[in-house]
């Protein structure tokens, strides 16, 4: 039986503390949106019964003398402001609650001598200034803190004098009122002190709760794309059987047919498929591009651009580009197969841009090593890339033109390898007059 009573008084007072609004609630989320008019609230509350209390003694030990009639002016204060807290005027309760204090306090230190420290109710409202408003409330916060702390001041050069000579001498007034001081003054900063290590602790479990939840998404979503890029791979490769086939039997089939139109269907036929090849080529590429970790080694650069050059003769037009390699190119020391991309995707772009018109095409290809950097250009004198459009080149299924059919991937994966061998690319473009790469990767030493 006493348990059950314990707990149906425990219930009762979280009602009543609900009531009066100074019980802070258990979710998170709303305890940050609540947690400052419940401190105001418990301000309230305590101020309330220290000013009344004192109000009832004074009036008992002084009658209606100067003293007792300024703390009933207080008293008048604190329940203005409490009325407009309740109907939810919490801001204007806050501006009339600290500025009437502020002014009462400052007149009853005016009367009060020092010695009863009267004036020690300045701290907490200093105090209060900071904690009562919200962030967007900087105005209010410095007005205050500016207020209480010029009173303070001002009390402190005219020797508490600061409204006029008189001051009621240390045998008025009891011990009690300095006793009451000093109490209300630790509640107010204890209370003011708690909202704030309560408030911390309970941004460091919520930031730790949102820490825990995104590294359980980051998992799982790693594993995601894990298991996305073994599948892209995997349905990448089984894609690119069938389609070797169709393109086989359509050169066959090309060269065997008796008409001509019968050749270019078969041609058209080829050409699409060489192009699905081309993109399914990109979406491997990519995927063992994250799926990979670097693998450094020492080669020489000339035989694989002239590697890179010869694979890419087939491409309409290749036959018609002049290739200047600036010899002799230096032997570097990094991810040969990502740098062979690189390589390709660029010069294939500069072979199926080229300019139709100009009268001898070329590409120049040269390569440096500086401060342990290789520094790569490619240069053509080809179509050129709009300027509106260089600053979209790099994006993922970004084209420029339709004139040459790609994916929109190339340029994409060459920028996503270069950054993967910790290298910047950039290009200079005139449309009409060719475009070249400037790509920079650090060398090092094999490992």
């Amino acid at each position: 039986m006493p348990t059950v009573k314990v707990s149906i008084m425990t219930e009762q007072l979280k009602k009543l503390s609900d009531w009066l609004g100074v019980r802070h609630p258990d979710d998170a989320g709303v305890f940050f949106t609540t947690r400052r008019a419940v401190l105001y609230t418990r301000i309230l509350l305590v101020t309330a019964v220290a000013i009344f209390g004192t109000l009832i003694k004074d009036v008992i030990d002084q009658g209606f003398s100067f003293v007792p009639i300024v703390i009933f002016l207080l008293s008048v204060v604190i329940s203005i402001s409490i009325v407009l807290n309740r109907i939810g005027k919490t801001t204007a309760s806050k501006i009339i609650f600290l500025l009437l204090l502020n002014l009462v306090i400052g007149l009853l230190c005016s009367v009060i001598p020092p010695e009863r420290l009267a004036f020690v109710f300045f701290f907490p409202l200093l105090i209060m200034a900071y904690v009562l408003f919200e962030d967007h409330q900087r105005a209010y916060q410095r007005f205050f803190v500016g207020l209480s702390s010029v009173m303070l001041l001002l009390l402190a050069f005219t020797d508490f004098k600061l409204f006029w000579d008189y001051q009621l001498s240390v045998s008025e007034l009891g011990q009690k009122n300095m006793i009451i001081n000093i109490i209300v003054t630790i509640i107010i900063i204890s209370l003011c002190v708690d909202f704030l290590i309560r408030s911390n602790k309970r941004a460091e479990d919520s930031l730790k709760k949102q820490a825990a939840f995104i590294a359980q998404q980051n998992l799982e979503l790693k594993k995601i794309n894990t298991e996305l890029d073994r599948f892209v791979y995997s349905a990448s490769h089984d894609l690119r059987a069938p389609l070797v086939s169709i393109q086989g039997l359509s050169k066959i089939a090309m060269e065997e047919a008796q008409h001509e139109t019968d050749k270019r269907y078969f041609k058209l036929i080829n050409d699409r498929v060489v192009r699905l090849d081309d993109f399914i080529r990109d979406i491997i590429d990519y995927s063992r591009n994250a799926r990979t970790e670097l693998i450094r080694e020492t080669f020489a650069l000339e035989p694989m651009i002239c590697e890179i050059i010869e694979n890419l003769k087939y491409i309409e037009g290749a036959d018609k580009i002049v290739f200047h390699i600036d010899r002799p190119l230096p032997d570097v020391v990094t991810d040969k197969s990502r740098l062979k991309i690189v390589l390709s995707n660029i010069i294939a772009n500069a072979i199926k841009y080229h300019n139709l018109r100009h009268e001898t095409p070329f590409i120049k290809i040269s390569a440096k090593i500086e401060n342990e950097n290789l520094n790569l250009s490619i240069a053509d004198n080809g179509a050129g890339i709009p300027t509106e459009a260089l600053p979209k080149i790099f994006d993922m299924f970004y084209r420029a033109s339709d004139r040459a059919g790609g994916s929109g991937l190339g340029l994409y994966i060459v920028k996503e390898m270069v950054q993967k061998l910790n290298g910047t690319i950039r290009v200079e473009s005139a449309f009409g007059a060719g475009t070249t790469f400037f790509i920079t990767i650090p060398l090092q030493s094999k490992q």
